[in-house]
């Protein structure tokens, strides 16, 4: 069901209660009053959480402006055996999607994705955030001096057994001379570290993608370098293209596979016949060391461009 805030509440005191997700009235009108005797403080760099049916998700932040931004984030905790979804859902899921229509002073707004881990239900893989995650927020304002209303619609998926979609609406008030929050700086921090970077020398790259056609199907294929010591079965590849675009999930070559000519591939089927170039975005995660490569695919004439290179090839 549809994700509205239905009671707000410190996750630590729903967690000291052990509230059910949807408590009976009479245990919850006896919940309520205990709160009313054993309510926490409000913490300034937190908004209210917002519960949905697995899960809740609240705004924080770090506190003051720093280098003209906020430091924000999204987030997420889930109940045991739930999940939710990374920027490209892979082939089964529904990714974050954010609205900050609402939000007043706020000139520009940037949403990372920390990598994501890969899920196999026996019939899809997704790329999937369990028990918890923060997606970090960098967010300017149009008149520093002013405060920031962070107003935003959010959509998500969140499953278990079954997929729900799930929505929330958060707020709160970012202002430059508020005090740093360390509890959600560490989140934030955390989170941000998980943000894959542009790849360098010394990490594995994707060094080649080769577009071909299997039959009436498009897949591209990845052959990858690997620096000395790293072992290629060690290394997981997630792909993400624009939301109103998808694309499969990269997966390990097989010996049966006589056409692919990589170490991965990836399938394209679903893109629509007129996309003539095709923005890419492959992120390489070895160990807890995420990178990331841009390419464009020119699905006419097979040339890749790879943007921002990250070594001489």
């Amino acid at each position: 069901m549809p994700a509205k805030i239905s009671y707000c509440m410190d996750m630590q005191t729903l967690r000291r209660f052990r509230l059910p997700l949807f408590p009976p009235l009479p245990a919850l009108a006896l919940a309520l009053a205990q709160l009313v005797l054993f309510a926490p403080t409000a913490i300034s760099g937190t908004s209210d959480w917002a519960r949905f049916e697995g899960g809740a998700v609240r705004l924080i932040s770090s506190g003051p402006l720093a280098d003209g931004r906020y430091d924000a984030g999204i987030e997420f905790v889930l109940d045991p055996g739930w999940h939710t979804y990374w920027e490209n859902a892979g082939e089964a899921g529904i990714p974050p999607q954010v609205d900050w229509a609402a939000s007043g002073n706020l000139a520009d707004a940037r949403l990372q994705f920390p990598y994501p881990e890969r899920y196999d239900d026996g019939f899809s893989v997704s790329n999937v955030y369990k028990d918890g995650i923060v997606l970090p927020l960098a967010l300017r304002p149009d008149r520093p001096e002013h405060p920031v209303q962070l107003e935003i619609d959010l959509a998500f998926g969140n499953c278990k057994d079954v997929c729900v979609p799930a929505s929330a609406r958060l707020s709160m008030t970012l202002d430059p001379s508020e005090a740093e929050d360390r509890t959600s700086h560490r989140a934030i921090a955390r989170a941000r570290a998980d943000v894959p970077m542009p790849a360098q020398a010394t990490d594995p790259v994707v060094s080649r993608l080769f577009l071909r056609k299997d039959g009436k199907k498009e897949k591209l294929d990845l052959s990858l370098t690997v620096p000395a010591g790293t072992n290629m079965d060690d290394i997981e590849i997630f792909a993400s293209v624009p939301q109103d675009l998808s694309v499969g999930v990269p997966r390990r070559t097989k010996p049966e596979w006589k056409q692919a000519t990589g170490d991965w591939v990836l399938s394209l089927g679903g893109l629509p016949e007129d996309l003539v170039v095709l923005p890419l975005r492959l992120v390489l995660v070895a160990g807890r060391h995420a990178v990331e490569q841009k390419f464009e695919i020119n699905r006419s004439s097979g040339a890749v461009t790879e943007i921002h290179p990250a070594r001489a090839r």
